[in-house]
């Protein structure tokens, strides 16, 4: 099961994340979800599958070597929020209005290589299987 608290590391729970390499595989523009494929090593079929669910931001090339999604500490999602225009500096007057957003708002981060991943999503699961119309 992931984790979803904020300053949870490797909330999901994989054993050896540096083994793995994501690849965005599909994102529902509708439905605010992504779906990533993820390989081990070197093979060609994906181990497993990650969702992520109310995507509201991705910051993330098309693929990357790692698999540690850590969730940062609040203040740090709400900063970003902040940044990029999610959420209007009212949040620090009148926190408790933008409740509805910053209780399920996670910031998922990877430290990869080449860049940090950054994805503002309410959840995360891992996945066997993708549905059949998103193949």
């Amino acid at each position: 099961m992931a984790k979803n608290d904020h300053g949870s590391r490797n909330a999901f729970n994989i054993t050896n994340p540096a083994r793995y390499r994501c690849q965005i595989h599909h994102y529902h523009r509708k439905l605010s979800r992504l779906y990533l494929s993820v390989y081990q090593g070197p093979r060609d079929e994906p181990a497993f599958y990650l969702l992520f669910a109310d995507v509201a931001y991705i910051d993330a090339p098309m693929s990357w070597l790692g698999a540690e999604f850590n969730i940062a500490a609040r203040d740090e999602c709400i900063a970003l929020m902040l940044e990029i225009g999610l959420v209007g500096e009212a949040i620090r007057q009148f926190p408790e209005a933008y409740a509805p957003i910053t209780e399920y708002a996670r910031l998922y981060r990877v430290r990869s290589v080449h860049s940090e991943i950054r994805i503002i999503a309410s959840s995360g699961s891992i996945m066997r299987a993708i549905p059949g119309d998103i193949q």
